[in-house]
């Protein structure tokens, strides 16, 4: 099958190279010239574990390629998948400006029946409305259908291969059979459903997540104030198959490009609709608190922030991507700036000149570089390298122990053990999990 994806992010790429993978012809634009001239150049503008490789095997094969030519990568295909960005508006809405520009242009130079796949995340009744559009006066040229994307950063092509489930919104059976034949070589359970309810489903997902995420943290800030440790009661918890255990890793919050905006995305269509939706607007709330409680140790602990230096290790919101949107990174390192902390940040792959608007952050050649004269070290991505640090070499090289650790990577008894100072240190010993 012919194939034209538009959109070279995450989402994009990773379908563009899969789909190569799978013996399509496929060719993925962008409107971006530096991305494309990069691609071109075989240099990914992100870090995806996997990604480098897969786009290289199918370029080398001749069945990916990459253009920032709309109509050259329209051409004869027969099936066009939008995988656009969506980023939210300042009203919590998705702002659609990028996906209706790819529409209008597929209505104005593509005369031939095709198959449009949309895959970006977008309101209830997109698919709908953007069917109506494209085959306003034309019959119904257009087929298009909604597969919602459910990938996370750092394994999305694991993800794109090995799906809990695959979504599929569509009006006619001629279109499930496409795509059924289309998604053949994934293993899961399938569900062949209507445009709104497919649309329903990622937003669903994404926000129950989310809950599950702000519910644990807090239920680690009630053990911290009440005595208990929250990584036993999350094991114990997660045991429970009605709730199963994954999102339950307590921390400073989630971030990516996905949770948070899908989630003030309901809120706004909620609130859109008269539907009391303050659960969610709740869910946000804990979410930047617990960013705030990190700054909030540090002033607690250290007083007037102004002049200390602050280390910070890890800047992605979370490991392996160099993904900084939404990262409690970008937030808690903005907040220690305005209170005059001096930063110095250490993160194996996210390039400190990516920190927008926050210049006087310092780079650190390794977490050791980043604490050596620090009044305090924070631990804000858990990056598996952070496992196998020296801790008296870390806490001989500060000027103050204090280790706020945003990920609970470490057993606090070990940190203490080390010579570190720990705020809000809860009662009680790491118990036995058995099955």
């Amino acid at each position: 099958m012919k194939i034209c994806v538009v959109g070279a992010g995450y989402v994009g790429l990773v379908s563009a190279a899969i789909m190569a993978d799978w013996q399509h012809d496929v060719v993925c634009v962008d409107n971006n010239y530096q991305k494309i001239e990069a691609l071109l150049a075989g240099k990914l503008p992100i870090f995806e574990t996997g990604l480098q490789e897969l786009v290289d095997l199918n370029v080398r094969e001749g069945r990916l390629s990459f253009t920032a030519d709309s109509a050259e990568a329209l051409g004869n295909c027969e099936l066009i998948v939008i995988a656009v960005g969506t980023p939210p508006a300042s009203d919590g809405h998705p702002n659609l400006a990028a996906l209706w520009a790819v529409v209008k242009n597929l209505r104005e130079n593509v005369h031939r029946n095709v198959v449009v796949m949309i895959k970006s995340t977008v309101p209830v009744g997109t698919n709908e409305a953007v069917s109506l559009y494209l085959n306003e006066g034309s019959g119904e040229r257009f087929s298009v259908v909604s597969v919602p994307e459910f990938l996370r950063q750092g394994t999305a092509v694991y993800d794109f291969l090995n799906p809990d489930r695959l979504v599929v919104g569509c009006n006619s059976e001629e279109i499930k059979e496409q795509m059924a034949e289309l998604f053949r070589p994934l293993d899961c359970p399938r569900i062949f459903t209507d445009w709104h309810s497919a649309e329903m489903i990622k937003y669903a997902s994404n926000t129950f997540l989310a809950m599950k995420i702000s519910y644990i943290n807090t239920i680690a800030n009630l053990c911290e104030a009440m005595g208990g440790n929250v990584k036993d009661v999350a094991a114990a918890v997660g045991l429970d198959c009605r709730i199963g255990q994954a999102f339950l890793k307590p921390g400073v919050g989630f971030g990516g490009s996905c949770l948070a905006k899908d989630t003030r995305a309901l809120v706004a269509q909620g609130e859109a609709r008269g539907v009391n939706v303050w659960m969610f607007r709740d869910i946000l709330k804990v979410n930047y608190e617990q960013r705030m409680r990190i700054v909030e140790q540090l002033t607690e602990t250290l007083g007037n922030l102004k002049g200390k230096k602050i280390a910070v290790m890890g800047l992605a919101f979370k490991a392996n991507t160099d993904d900084l949107r939404e990262a409690p990174s970008v937030t808690i390192i903005s907040q220690i700036v305005k209170l005059g902390g001096l930063v110095k940040a250490y993160d194996p792959v996210v390039d400190i000149a990516n920190l927008h608007g926050i210049s006087s952050v310092v780079a650190a050649g390794s977490p050791y570089d980043a604490c050596q004269g620090a009044d305090a070290a924070i631990l804000l991505t858990e990056w598996e390298e952070f496992l196998n640090l020296d801790l008296d070499r870390l806490q001989k090289s500060m000027n103050y122990p204090l280790f706020i650790d945003g990920r609970y990577l470490f057993e606090r008894n070990k940190l203490q053990e080390h010579g570190f100072i720990i705020p809000a240190q809860p009662s009680g010993e790491q118990g036995q999990i058995s099955a």
